[in-house]
């Protein structure tokens, strides 16, 4: 059967899939040139467009097993463009099933791989946030309230969510991300200390040794005068 769906042609869908590709090379930090990326609020709005429009296309072809011919030539072009030596080694997992989270994928880029600098941080709240109100505004008269209420429910029920949790809002999967890098960054932290603490512990019973070696041989040396 083949590629399917009513308002994207495989063409397009591959087009789009790169211009993707390059916007999560820039969410790395960096431009080809090697100039440091500044990401101001309106440009990750429209890179968190950019995850909202993929999971819809993901969304839709996976709403029925008619589609699975189109899934599969999809992940087919995918693996055909990822050979192309250019191509990111750190994108390599991409696949329909990141599509289907490309949300949280973008948000991923954005806080795991960008040094976290206060500018960005500001900037990347104020997307999310922005993102949210936006969304409820359509259908809420009182969306900060909403906005406040959901919030304040996902962080009572905060430790039930998983770890590739796909978050309905921007807010949430912002936080969520932020926790894991802050748990990286105190594992990386715990870490450095212990092999410190082993290394000097494995020095001290090294010399220990040495000492206790250089001893007994004294004690042989002076046995024979």
């Amino acid at each position: 059967m083949g590629w399917s769906h009513p308002d994207v042609s495989l063409e397009d869908m591959v087009k789009l899939i790169k211009g993707f590709v390059d916007i999560l090379i820039l969410a790395s930090g960096y431009q080809s040139s090697g100039h440091f990326v500044h990401w101001a609020p309106q440009n990750i709005k429209r890179a968190f467009q950019w995850g909202i429009f993929f999971e819809n296309v993901i969304k839709h072809l996976s709403s029925s097993d008619d589609y699975q011919d189109s899934l599969n030539e999809l992940d087919a072009i995918l693996l055909e463009i990822k050979s192309n030596p250019s191509f990111p080694k750190g994108l390599a997992q991409l696949s329909s099933v990141t599509l289907s989270r490309a949300k949280s994928f973008v948000v991923e880029h954005l806080i795991q791989t960008l040094p976290l600098r206060d500018a960005h941080l500001r900037a990347l709240l104020t997307a999310s946030i922005g993102m949210d109100l936006d969304e409820l505004s359509g259908t809420e008269q009182d969306c900060l309230s909403v906005y406040i209420n959901k919030l304040m429910l996902h962080n009572s029920s905060a430790s039930m969510e998983t770890e590739k949790g796909n978050y309905d809002d921007f807010t949430t999967c912002t936080l969520q991300e932020l926790l894991k890098r802050q748990f990286a960054v105190l594992s990386v932290s715990s870490t450095e200390k212990g092999l410190d603490i082993l290394s000097r512990t494995i020095k001290h019973k090294n010399w220990t040794e040495f000492e206790s070696n250089s001893f007994k041989k004294l004690n042989q040396v002076t046995s024979l005068l």
